[in-house]
């Protein structure tokens, strides 16, 4: 291998360790900073992946989804996101809720380049969960968080293990007891 390939992947290793790092504080205390620098974490290991392994993001809809919120965050306005512990008996997959104001993810959606306005507007539509004004974007940020990992894995990208321990720990537990992710 040359040094331009080792250089590449060693950087993904690193933007890696962010990603999860930014997940973790996101999910310890979550707050709007958290979800932008994790939005910005994932936008940037997605192009630092497909440099290093030819890899990217884009084929999962969590991060077509959610990199559409990251754009409209990152470039045009600040995200108005509630993130609350939800009380019982309120529904929700996790028992966190990032809630997204819906004129704002419409915003990003289309503001999205034309070309992948649709596949942006169905990714939205199939990962975020809808409630009138209303979008709750965690399920979607801790299933992409799951798939990242998992691509991670196949292509043995390894964050720095202080970075990804606890999340590593949750995903076996998680396998051992035969839970889904």
């Amino acid at each position: 291998m040359d040094s331009s390939y080792d250089q590449a992947f060693g950087t993904a290793t690193g933007a890696a360790g962010r990603l999860f790092r930014a997940y973790g504080r996101h999910c310890r205390a979550p707050n709007p900073d958290t979800l932008f620098d994790l939005l910005t974490a994932m936008h940037s290991l997605s192009d630092r992946l497909q440099k290093a392994t030819g890899r990217d993001f884009h084929v999962f809809q969590e991060f077509v989804a959610l990199k559409a919120i990251r754009n409209l965050a990152h470039h045009q306005e600040e995200l108005r996101s509630n993130i609350r512990i939800i009380p019982v008996p309120a529904y929700s997959d996790l028992a966190m809720m990032c809630i997204v104001r819906r004129d704002q993810v419409e915003r990003a959606i289309q503001t999205t380049a034309q070309r992948w306005r649709e596949e942006t507007q169905s990714a939205c539509e199939a990962v975020f969960h809808w409630y009138g004004p209303a979008v709750n974007i965690n399920p979607c940020v801790f299933n992409f968080v799951v798939k990242a990992y998992e691509m991670l894995t196949d292509a043995d990208v390894r964050p720095p293990e202080e970075d990804v321990a606890e999340f590593a720990a949750s995903y076996r537990y998680e396998e051992q007891h035969g839970y889904s992710h």
